[in-house]
C-alpha cells in the first residue's frame, strides 16, 4: 500500500472528463427522472456518443469501449434502439463496437462483479459502463443500508478494476420527484448526479446537473424527441428549459442534501388536515445537518444561525419546502 506525501497529494492532476462538463473518467454518475421522461434515450445517446468519439451536442469526448447493462427491455434496447441511433448518425458498421450485458445483474454480490470484470477484460478496455435500470441491478432492496454498502463497493471495484466510468439510470420516488428513488448511502456515493425532466406528449426532455463533487455543478441542456428508424434519438433545442424553481444555487442544494438526509434520520409523519402526506423533520434537526455539511463556510455560530436562515427563507420563497409548528418537508407539487 502506497500513502501518498504532501507533494504526491499537491501534485494529482485535475478531474477529466469523459462527457465535457457531464462525466469524469473513473467516476460514477447518476442519471434520475420520472418515468417515460427519456432518460434511456439520453443515456444511450450518450454511451454511443463516447463510443463513437462525437462530440454530445458540442461537448467533446473521450472515445473509448461502452457496455450498456440492460436490466429491463433488452430487447428493445439491443435490436432497436441502438441500432436505431447509429444508422440516425451514419455510423459505419465496422465503426459500431458497443456491447450489451442484456440481463438483470446483482452488484451487491461479488461473484457477479467479479464476473463481469472478468467479462470486460477480455473484451478489451471500456470507458465507460452504463447501467439502466438502476432497480434491477442488486438482488437487495434498494432501500437497505446493507444492500447500499455493497453495491456501491461493487461499482467502485468496477471503476478501480477497469478504468471505466459508470453511468446509473434510475427512478425517481412516486412522491418525491427531486431525487431518485434509492437509500441514502446509495444517492451520496455518485461524483454527478444528472437530473433528467421529460414531457412525453410534447416528446421533450431536459438534462440538468445537480452535483458534482468535484467541478462545477452547472449545465442544461434541452432535448427533442425525433423518430430514428423504429427508435427515437434526441437532438438538442434550445427552446426547452428545466421546470420552474429547480435551478438551485450551490447553498441551497447543500441545504436540500441536508434535509434529506434528516428526513431519513430523523424524518416522522403526523396526520390532520395541517400535515402533508409525506415524511416531515423537526427544523432543529435540519439545521444540525446543515452545520455538518458546511452551508455557511463558517465556524462561528452567529454565521451558521444567519445562513442556515437565508437558504431556509430562499427555498420556503421558491417553493421547494414548507414549514408548519417547528417541521419542516419537501413539496413536489411545483
Amino acid at each position: 500500500m502506497h500513502l501518498l506525501s504532501y507533494a504526491e497529494m499537491e501534485a494529482m492532476p485535475e478531474p477529466e472528463w469523459l462527457v465535457e462538463g457531464l462525466i469524469q473518467t473513473r467516476s460514477t454518475a447518476l442519471m434520475f427522472g420520472k418515468s417515460n421522461s427519456f432518460k434511456s434515450f439520453l443515456a444511450i445517446d450518450i454511451g454511443l456518443s463516447v463510443d463513437t468519439g462525437r462530440d454530445w451536442h458540442g461537448n467533446s469526448t473521450i472515445s473509448g469501449g461502452v457496455l450498456f447493462v440492460a436490466t429491463e427491455g433488452a430487447n428493445g434496447v439491443g435490436r432497436l434502439r441502438i441500432p436505431s441511433w447509429y444508422q440516425h448518425h451514419v455510423v459505419a458498421e465496422e465503426d459500431r463496437r458497443a456491447f450489451l450485458y442484456p440481463q438483470e445483474i446483482c452488484l451487491d454480490a461479488t461473484d457477479d462483479v467479479t464476473a463481469l470484470i472478468a467479462a470486460m477484460n477480455i473484451r478489451g478496455n471500456f470507458a465507460l459502463v452504463v447501467i439502466d435500470i438502476f432497480g434491477g441491478s442488486m438482488k437487495g432492496s434498494e432501500i437497505e443500508d446493507k444492500t447500499a454498502r455493497a453495491w456501491v463497493h461493487g461499482i467502485q471495484r468496477i471503476l478501480r478494476e477497469t478504468g471505466a466510468s459508470v453511468l446509473v439510470v434510475a427512478h425517481t420516488g412516486w412522491q418525491d420527484d427531486t431525487r431518485a428513488r434509492m437509500h441514502t448511502h446509495f444517492w451520496g456515493s455518485f461524483d454527478s448526479r444528472l437530473r433528467v425532466e421529460g414531457d412525453k406528449e410534447a416528446m421533450t426532455a431536459n438534462l440538468t446537473v445537480e452535483r458534482h463533487k468535484d467541478a462545477d455543478s452547472n449545465g442544461s441542456w434541452g432535448f427533442r424527441m425525433v423518430q430514428a428508424g423504429e427508435s427515437l434519438v434526441p437532438e438538442q433545442d434550445g427552446s426547452v428549459k428545466p421546470s420552474k424553481g429547480r435551478n438551485l444555487t450551490v447553498r441551497q442544494r447543500i441545504a436540500i442534501q441536508a434535509l434529506d438526509e434528516a428526513l431519513q434520520a430523523h424524518g416522522t409523519r403526523k396526520t390532520g388536515p395541517d400535515w402533508p402526506p409525506c415524511n416531515i423533520v423537526l427544523i432543529d434537526h435540519w439545521r444540525e445537518c446543515c452545520d455538518r455539511h458546511g452551508v455557511s463556510g463558517s465556524d462561528k455560530a452567529d454565521s451558521r444561525l444567519k445562513a442556515f436562515n437565508r437558504s431556509r427563507d430562499s427555498l420556503i420563497d421558491r417553493g421547494v419546502i414548507r414549514i408548519y409548528d417547528g417541521y419542516v418537508w419537501r413539496c413536489f407539487d411545483d
